[in-house]
């Protein structure tokens, strides 16, 4: 199988801030959305193992479920992660909200 080279040409880039490049791509991007509570991330990231099978097999979310289960999982590890470079670039021990 070939790849596929699907990236937009270099001029799409050009005069294009990240947040406007990022913003269609479904976890978002740039300042595109909500955050979420802590207590909506801890909900997502619990609600994760809904997605996966058991042991024989079956999924216990039809698929339109999964598929929204993991996009919020995809959302709330993106923010986590974001809020992470937020730290490193502030300073250690100082929490940034975006």
């Amino acid at each position: 199988m070939e790849a596929c080279n699907c990236e937009p040409p270099s001029s799409f880039y050009e005069n294009t801030s990240v947040s406007a490049v990022t913003a269609s791509h479904p976890f978002g991007g740039g300042n595109a959305g909500v955050r979420m509570s802590d207590a909506e991330i801890e909900m997502y990231l619990l609600r994760a193992r809904l997605s996966l099978p058991d042991e024989n097999g079956r999924y216990q979310v039809p698929r339109e479920g999964r598929k929204r289960n993991i996009l919020n999982v995809g959302k709330a590890v993106a923010q986590l992660w974001h809020d992470l470079e937020e730290e490193e670039r502030v300073g250690v021990g100082q929490k940034a909200l975006a």
